[in-house]
This record gives structure tokens, C-alpha cells and sequence, in this order.
């Protein structure tokens, strides 16, 4: 299972990537703290009803990674090591940690953590 990141979805609601370059790692899931980032971003960014409807539409097709008690654990362990990094990344990664999820991100803090399988699937030209 791949857990895609909130940089990447943000990049796909965008249209700055296409579904089908997502779709070369198969199914695509999402976890908790990946869905308030992304009503929180489409709040502040479109503050419409719209930008919500897209976020809504696009995590529909997702499957939901599972983030109880085990995450939880994994992410205070993952806090403890990993001081400079902020909870919603932790929290992020210690979901794909307990559900054996890779995670595609352009966020280099994932970087950083090296219990996670993580990779950059695309360059963003500037």
C-alpha cells in the first residue's frame, strides 16, 4: 500500500501532476491527518465551498488508512526520536509505519526518518 502525502495530493488538486503518474504505484490511500490538511489548505487557499467539494471528491476515491491506539504509539515513539519535525509528518508516518505503507511525498522532512520507506515521485520544474 502507498500512502500518498499531502503534497502530492495538493500537487494533483492543483493540476500540477496528473492522476495517472499516481496511478503507476497502484492503490493509493490516505490517512487522518492527510484529510484535515486538506481541508485546512482548501479553507485558507479558496475559502469557498468549492475548493472543499474537490477535497471531498478526491479523498472519495482513496482508501483510508487505519490511525488508532498503534499509530498513536508509533507516533509519540517517532516524537521522541524526531524533535524537529512537525506532529502532522509524525503523525503521517507512524500511520504508514503500523499499515506497512510506503509514502510518496515531496516533503523532505520524511526524509528524516529512517524507519520510513519513503520517495519523491516527481521533480516540480521551476
Amino acid at each position: 500500500m502507498i500512502l500518498a502525502d499531502t503534497s502530492v495530493l495538493i500537487d494533483l488538486l492543483r493540476g500540477e501532476i496528473k492522476a495517472e503518474k499516481l496511478e503507476e504505484y497502484g492503490e493509493i490511500a490516505t490517512c487522518f491527518p492527510v484529510q484535515c490538511e486538506l481541508y485546512k489548505g482548501a479553507k485558507i487557499a479558496r475559502n469557498t465551498e468549492e475548493g472543499e467539494k474537490q477535497v471531498k471528491k478526491l479523498l472519495e476515491r482513496l482508501e483510508e488508512l487505519e490511525s488508532g491506539p498503534k499509530a498513536a504509539k508509533k507516533f509519540s515513539e517517532l516524537r521522541q526520536k524526531y524533535r524537529d519535525i512537525n506532529d502532522f509528518d509524525l503523525m503521517i508516518a507512524g500511520i504508514c509505519l503500523v499499515n506497512n505503507a510506503d509514502l510518496i511525498t515531496q516533503d523532505k522532512d520524511f526524509e528524516k526518518i529512517e524507519e520510513l520507506n519513503s520517495e519523491k515521485p516527481y521533480n516540480v520544474e521551476n
